[in-house]
């Protein structure tokens, strides 16, 4: 079943799960560009028999798996899988469309190789890079999402705020603002996205650039596409022109967060309430995730709805915040009843403080800036406190699943 090819026994090692001809051939060209002594290791099988050894057994430094027959879904929550356990993965399969490689990158895969390899195709190249795979990890920034479970809660004036204040922080402290001490506000609302807007800034096309060739993004392309709204607080939003991209352009939001994760100290995305029940792979990039909820009985069962999508989910869940929203009265339920109803306790309540957003909104500005002494102001000051408490504080607690609907039923 094994094939090792003998070379120096101090070499990096490379394994490969193959069950085709095509793909042993792939491989063996693949190690053409290895250096001397690098060794490679044979085993019959693919991705899913990765995954069922991967924790049980130690692999080489870098793995190559056929992908086998698996609808994508399936195949990236054994993706996801074997990287958590700390596998270098390249994946071997057929040629692929570009949202598909951004989703298996977002994944964690190193890279794919196309099969059957044709002579003068592009190869990975995991060598000239292996001080960088074998270096300690650096520190990441880190990230929340903020995600509306029905209209007019607020989540995008949360989002806005949220970035002020965590910004605002970062300057408290005294930190220098370069690239890597300030925050970074994304709008994943890419068909009718509204924060370029709401902020008086011009529309940042830029963020298109970076979903599609995110191995592009760094600081200097970061700095030189999004617009500084304040100081420290950087945003992308804009507007898609052509409806029939938003799948390839959604692809790449995974892939991008993590540059943001790398750039930022920390980072805030404004979420549309699909992403969840979806589970997108840029859920697989977010430390904490506030679903914003108004006092009605058709947001908490959304709520609810939302909350055990969360709890169904195999990957490492979000730390996970409710804020009960009064911009909308609805039904007006008190905090206790929406408690009890989720059997989720709620983190916060956001006061309407409907002067002040007003105010907020026509001069652009977060009410971070403008009115920092408002009871709306202050309430997210406290909660991105909270945030950054838990941030050092360790592991966050899982989500809870929700029963509101089942008693209901």
């Amino acid at each position: 079943m094994n094939q090792v090819l003998p070379l120096s026994q101090t070499a990096r090692r490379v394994e490969a799960f193959v069950a085709t001809e095509s793909s042993r051939d792939a491989v063996a060209y693949f190690m053409r560009q290895a250096p001397d002594g690098d060794q490679a290791t044979y085993h019959t099988g693919t991705l899913e028999t990765l995954s069922r050894l991967s924790g049980m057994t130690e692999f080489g430094d870098i793995v190559l798996a056929e992908l086998g027959s698996s609808p994508l879904g399936d195949t990236l929550e054994l993706l996801r899988d074997v990287v958590a356990d700390g596998v270098e993965i390249v994946l071997l399969g057929p040629v692929i469309d570009v949202p598909t490689y951004r989703a298996y990158l977002a994944g964690g895969a190193k890279d794919y190789l196309i099969v059957p390899h044709q002579e003068g195709d592009p190869l990975p190249d995991l060598w000239s890079s292996s001080t960088a795979l074998t270096a300690p990890p650096t520190q990441r920034g880190k990230s929340v999402a903020v995600c509306g479970v029905c209209g007019g809660v607020g989540a995008s004036l949360l989002a806005t705020n949220l970035a002020a204040a965590l910004a605002a922080s970062v300057k408290t402290k005294g930190e220098n603002q370069v690239a890597s001490s300030r925050v970074g506000l994304l709008d994943a609302e890419l068909h009718f996205g509204t924060l370029a807007v709401e902020l008086d800034v011009e529309m940042t096309p830029g963020v298109f650039d970076a979903l599609t060739t995110p191995e592009r993004v760094d600081a200097t392309f970061l700095q030189a596409t999004m617009h500084e709204v304040q100081s420290g607080l950087s945003v992308y939003s804009a507007e898609i022109e052509d409806p029939a991209l938003l799948p390839r352009y959604e692809a790449g939001l995974a892939s991008l967060m993590g540059a943001f994760k790398d750039v930022f100290a920390s980072s805030v995305v404004d979420l549309p309430r699909r992403f969840v029940m979806d589970d997108h792979p840029v859920l697989e990039t977010v430390d904490d995730l506030v679903l914003v909820l108004s006092p009605g009985f058709g947001a908490v069962r959304s709520t609810g709805r939302l909350l055990d999508r969360l709890n169904r989910r195999n990957s490492p869940q979000p730390r996970v915040w409710l804020a009960l929203s009064h911009l909308r009265r609805d039904a007006g339920l008190s905090a206790k009843e929406i408690a009890d109803a989720l059997d989720h306790p709620l983190s916060f309540e956001l006061p309407l403080c409907a002067n002040d957003i007003s105010r907020a909104s026509v001069k652009g500005e977060p009410l971070q800036t403008l009115a920092p002494r408002s009871a709306y102001a202050r309430r997210v000051r406290q909660f991105s406190d909270d945030l950054q408490k838990g941030w050092t504080a360790g592991p966050s607690t899982p989500v809870q699943s929700a029963s509101w609907w089942k008693k209901k039923a």
